[in-house]
């Protein structure tokens, strides 16, 4: 039986997952990964250290449970809105710069965004954001001209690893277009904006569809990792992309949510729909869209909460709070995109406790949601049942609160992660599972269902939320 290998290269660990061609999980690992601040609002990661080092204790991790000589295929996810420069030889010139968190090219985007305007953002699915790899490549030339000097490439940051394993490059669709760097009419990089910007186009490499081979094993890379030679490794996307794989959630009108150190939500549909603030673009699928947004909540936030109303105990209150908390905590996100807003404290009088404002932490994640949500819904359909996975989907309390609050089931998929998506997206790339057979097997999940009589509670506090966001937030002076 073929084994189909799955990793996901994250911000504070990579994992990995080995499945049967059925599905059926044989092998799991993680190792650690660390990210580094050089700055405030500045987030990188060492891709040789971390990514590179930690796929190869993976691999050695992995070879305990079962023989990499029967290794059939390989997927590799990373975060989203994220890039890597390298030299001519794959070697990083360069720490991987971050996703939307990373506020370090705020300059850059907003010029850009002047200069060139909504006709634009019309051909790319959206504005220049914190989120976008250009203006922190505009960035990296401005104020280190000779680590740009020797970037031959800037790498998606799963292509510094799959790059090393086949040789070959490739950005994926999805991830490009959710980085807002994908020309969608004509499918190709905005080589006009390159070369207006003075950025060579060759430092980006081809586009490529999730599901297609990148390219084979080579021998060297046999040799390090202990992989068999010559087995296909797909081109792969970033993490949600995988995320959405795992839940099998990757098709027309399914809407996937990941909570982990923020909420990401992609809605795949039949046709491109343009949500202002949002990210339009290309879903797994070639023929696909989605439409994608990106909080700066999450994990991050509730451990935030956690740390600063650490006597609180959530369970002992009852929802709602009555307390609105923008939950800003790195800038607003989608779909305002204001990276000096803060967050805001709305409601509290002097009987609020420790307990009652951790609850209300969790309560704000759901009313960002359901904000989100509404604002697509506007334009187009959102389903009945929400795909969630991350970290904190096994809170139960959590996911009970947000499901009331959204008036949506959710189905909860705790038992499998990105990695898994990525071996899944392994076994269609190497084609054992075509993606209608991926479709079939279903996502199974756990589901909750809202409290219908709590949801009419909720109704006039998700107004409320709406209006706090849409008028407040604290910024900077």
């Amino acid at each position: 039986m073929p084994l189909f290998l799955g990793v996901d290269m994250g911000t504070s660990s990579l994992k990995a997952c080995v499945i049967e061609g059925e599905g059926h999980t044989a092998a799991r690992a993680k190792v650690p990964s660390e990210t580094h601040s050089p700055a405030p609002g500045m987030y990188e990661v060492d891709g040789e250290a971390c990514w590179w080092r930690g796929f190869l204790s993976l691999c050695g991790e992995i070879s305990r449970s079962v023989p990499l000589s029967d290794i059939a295929g390989i997927c590799v996810s990373s975060v989203c809105g994220s890039f890597i420069p390298v030299d001519g030889e794959g070697r990083q010139t360069h720490n991987a710069i971050l996703y939307g968190i990373d506020r370090r090219a705020v300059k850059q985007a907003e010029e850009l965004n002047e200069k060139y305007g909504p006709e634009l953002a019309a051909r790319l699915g959206g504005s220049f954001t914190t989120h976008s790899v250009f203006p922190k490549i505009l960035w990296l030339r401005e104020h280190c001209p000779e680590v740009f000097a020797e970037s031959a490439y800037f790498l998606e940051p799963n292509n510094f690893v799959t790059y090393r394993l086949t040789g070959k490059q490739a950005w994926d669709y999805p991830s490009a277009a959710g980085t807002t760097l994908v020309d969608r009419p004509a499918l190709e990089w905005p080589r006009d904006l390159f070369a207006a910007e003075g950025v060579d186009p060759d430092r980006f490499p081809p586009l490529r569809w999730p599901l297609s081979v990148l390219g084979r094993t080579t021998a060297g890379a046999a040799r390090e990792t202990g992989l068999p030679e010559g087995i296909p490794v797909a081109v792969g996307a970033c993490d949600i992309n995988a995320e959405a794989a795992a839940a099998r959630a990757f098709f027309p009108g399914d809407c996937v949510v990941v909570f982990g150190s923020t909420v990401s939500l992609l809605l795949t549909t039949e046709r491109p729909a343009e949500v202002p603030g949002f990210v339009s673009g290309m879903s797994l699928l070639e023929g696909t869209f989605r439409v994608g947004a990106a909080t700066a909540s999450g994990s991050r936030f509730l451990q935030w909460m956690n740390r600063t109303f650490r006597s609180g105990d959530p369970e002992r209150e009852q929802s709602p709070t009555g307390i609105l908390i923008l939950p800003w905590l790195d800038g607003a996100r989608t779909p305002f995109h204001n990276p000096e807003a803060r967050m805001t404290f709305n409601g509290m009088d002097g009987s609020a406790t420790p307990g009652r404002m951790i609850r209300a932490g969790r309560e704000a994640l759901g009313y960002e949601l359901s904000f989100l949500l509404s604002r697509i819904g506007e334009v187009r359909a959102v389903p009945d049942v929400l795909d969630v996975s991350g970290g904190l989907c096994n809170d139960r309390t959590l996911m009970g609160i947000i499901s009331s609050i959204t008036g949506k089931k959710l189905r909860l998929h705790r038992d499998v992660d990105a990695s898994y998506g990525d071996a899944l997206i392994a076994a269609s790339a190497s084609g054992f599972l075509p993606p209608d057979e991926l479709k079939a097997m279903g996502g199974g999940g756990t589901m909750v269902f809202p409290d219908r009589t709590l949801h009419e509670k909720f109704l006039p506090w998700n107004r409320r939320f709406r209006d706090l966001a849409e008028n407040g937030g604290v910024t900077r002076p």
